[in-house]
């Protein structure tokens, strides 16, 4: 199973929303063994939030990928993390957490903490892991 970890590039747990963060982790989860394949580049990294809070817009300005709600998960989803299972993030929106868990992927959130230790955690608990991926909603 792959599992995308949401991070900065400085290799924390990105501490908003995981659509926002500036990398994703790519890791193989199997066996109890978690092995890193790549790192991928967010392009909503450096787009704003326009689903944080509430916003007024105002006509004739125009937003980096104008992109929000489902829209902005299904980008996310399909030209980001296409192959993942599971994305462990530090904080989602509902409409996120639905559009996801809805299309079959799992999301599970954690502190934001360095990314070491939530790698560490899984290594050495396997079966806490596989517990909360098998936990209902």
């Amino acid at each position: 199973m792959k599992v995308a970890i949401a991070s900065t590039k400085d290799g924390l747990i990105f501490p908003g929303h995981f659509a926002h963060s500036e990398t994703f982790r790519i890791y193989e989860y199997e066996g109890g063994q978690l092995k890193l394949l790549e790192v991928r580049e967010n392009p909503l990294g450096n787009v704003p939030d326009l689903d944080a809070g509430h916003h007024h817009h105002h006509h004739g300005h125009h937003h980096a990928h104008g992109m929000h709600g489902v829209q902005k998960y299904a980008f996310l989803r399909e030209k980001v993390l296409p192959d993942v299972d599971v994305v462990i993030a530090g904080g989602a929106c509902q409409t996120s957490f639905h559009y996801f868990t809805s299309n079959g992927v799992k999301v599970l959130f954690t502190d934001p903490v360095p990314v070491d230790l939530v790698e560490q955690s899984i290594r050495e608990d396997p079966k806490s892991f596989e517990q909360a991926l098998n936990a209902e909603e």
